[in-house]
């Protein structure tokens, strides 16, 4: 796996009356992996998966199968219990997933062991598939200390993405990592203080909208140009800034900016005001 990846968190589009946008998710799928970017984590969070039921998370996983190749693709099988995310990794790696990625345990908070034995039951069901940990306690509640990757590790999982930490806190489970361990974190605007820590790079919503300066920053990591990452950095903290670090409505509104599909959010949250709308045109502007 080369350095500085960037993976990009695919949305889900809806049609106005919130049903699965299927051809609106192609050309979303395939504007992103036309612009550039090295992979896609496919009905995670920015995908709204908890929104979604399982047809539709297997029909979404499908796409980005499709467009983007198995081995490229990360299909996101986590559920609130075992039983169904084992139900996902099968059907995922049944459709030709090669990774497969889960969030924890949710809702209720697992402890260590109960979440080391839901892990052990999708390394199982994705039967030879890579299997990705995401850890995002401020989410799902299920807490994770740095030692657990060791854990995680030794249940033939095969790295991790975190989500919602600080960058300390991200630091010190990057400490814990294993030889050859992969390992994400989700915060688009540390991207480049993780690479090169030695992490493996970002899984960023941000992207989907406003992949360029991503690019742009990705390219100048792997090739040492630290001028070039220093001008691409603020038009990241930019595109960060728009989507409100990746709120869903503003997400879709971006998409929308940029001439792509999207509708409405299924989910609950914050909504897209004029002056926000204003600011995701001037980003598109500036990044383009």
């Amino acid at each position: 796996m080369s350095e500085a990846q960037l993976i990009t968190a695919l949305p889900t589009p809806f049609t106005a009356d919130e049903r699965l946008d299927t051809d609106g998710l192609i050309a979303v799928a395939t504007r992103i992996c036309d612009s550039g970017v090295d992979g896609v984590f496919a009905a995670g969070t920015t995908g709204e998966f908890t929104a979604l039921d399982d047809d539709e998370r297997l029909t979404v996983l499908r796409v980005a199968l499709e467009v983007f190749g198995p081995d490229r693709t990360y299909a996101h099988v986590g559920a609130a219990a075992p039983r169904q995310a084992e139900r996902l990794a099968r059907a995922a790696v049944g459709a030709g997933a090669r990774k497969v990625a889960a969030i924890t345990p949710f809702y209720l908070p697992a402890p260590e062991d109960a979440l080391l034995r839901y892990f052990e039951r999708v390394v199982a069901a994705a039967d030879g598939a890579q299997v990705f940990a995401y850890l995002f306690q401020a989410r799902s509640t299920t807490p994770a200390a740095p030692p657990v990757l060791r854990r995680l590790a030794d249940v033939g999982v095969s790295g991790v993405k975190i989500s919602g930490e600080s960058d300390e806190s991200v630091a010190a489970f990057l400490a814990e990592a294993p030889a050859g361990f992969a390992f994400f974190s989700g915060n688009d605007v540390s991207y480049a203080e993780l690479v090169r820590s030695g992490g493996t790079g970002v899984v960023s919503g941000v992207s989907s909208v406003f992949p360029e300066p991503f690019i742009a920053l990705r390219d100048a990591l792997r090739t040492g140009d630290a001028a070039a990452a220093a001008a691409a950095q603020p038009l990241v903290e930019r595109a960060v800034a728009a989507v409100k670090a990746g709120n869903i409505a503003h997400l879709k509104a971006g998409l929308e900016v940029r001439g792509l599909p999207a509708g409405p959010p299924r989910v609950s949250c914050a909504s897209v005001s004029a002056a926000d709308l204003a600011e995701l045109r001037a980003t598109a502007a500036a990044v383009a």
